[in-house]
């Protein structure tokens, strides 16, 4: 029997469906657990595990760096790396923790705005290799970040891009995905919880705009299938 972790990045409590976030991902076989990077003992279960999810925070790569959470979960990613053949999958600041921990580079959105709202995905051709990834597959997933990868790490391979960032989607070293959007949140979660949450940082102009993206259908299929595919298999 597989066994996985879901290393859970969030401490807040009014964003919190790390539940929901493992029944999007599990198969009824397997076992999971919820992990956390302030675990003392996080880096002595890299070996415990078939494969990890990394979820989205509001925390930085960039501004906290030196704090024990994130320095903990970089050390983490890159133990998985030398001393495991598991794979991960990383999703929204997990996308851009694998980015910082493998070698590239992570700042601010190119627009300097946070992005939240509804974004359609464009498929690279590279792509193309993977069927659930087919050309002309539609592909609309939840976008809430302030931050994004700048500079892809070593031995990455772009996988579909959108009007606000470059990176959407990228693949490192074959067993290492990196999302920046939330694959597994549908349009229901980004209206109810995500949107309350980030009402501050947006004047009512801008406002107007990520309602009228909240209305836009979700579908994150190619990306759940890619990503439990890589679980499964082990590389890409």
């Amino acid at each position: 029997m597989k066994r996985y972790a879901l290393v859970w990045c969030s401490e807040n409590n009014n964003l919190d469906y790390r539940e929901l976030m493992v029944e999007e991902f599990r198969h009824d076989s397997e076992v999971w657990d919820i992990l956390t990077p302030l675990d003392p003992e996080l880096i002595s279960k890299v070996q415990s595990y078939d494969g990890f999810i990394i979820s989205g925070s509001e925390k930085s790569v960039v501004d906290d760096v030196k704090t024990h959470f994130v320095s903990q979960l970089l050390e983490f990613l890159r133990t998985i790396k030398t001393s495991t053949t598991a794979p991960i999958v990383g999703i929204c600041f997990g996308a851009q923790a694998l980015a910082a921990a493998f070698g590239g580079e992570v700042g601010r959105n190119p627009d300097q705005r946070f992005r939240l709202g509804v974004e359609n995905l464009v498929w690279s051709a590279n792509a193309a290799r993977f069927p659930e990834l087919a050309a002309g597959s539609t592909c609309m997933i939840v976008e809430s970040h302030g931050e994004c990868v700048n500079r892809l790490p070593p031995g990455s391979t772009v996988l579909a891009a959108s009007k606000t960032i470059p990176y959407e989607v990228f693949l490192t070293d074959d067993r290492f995905l990196a999302i920046q959007g939330h694959p597994e949140i549908d349009g229901q979660l980004l209206q109810e919880s995500f949107m309350p949450l980030h009402r501050p940082l947006f004047d009512e102009q801008s406002w107007q705009s990520v309602m009228q993206e909240a209305k836009l259908p979700v579908y994150r299929a190619p990306l759940i299938a890619l990503a439990r595919r890589l679980l499964e298999q082990g590389r890409l």
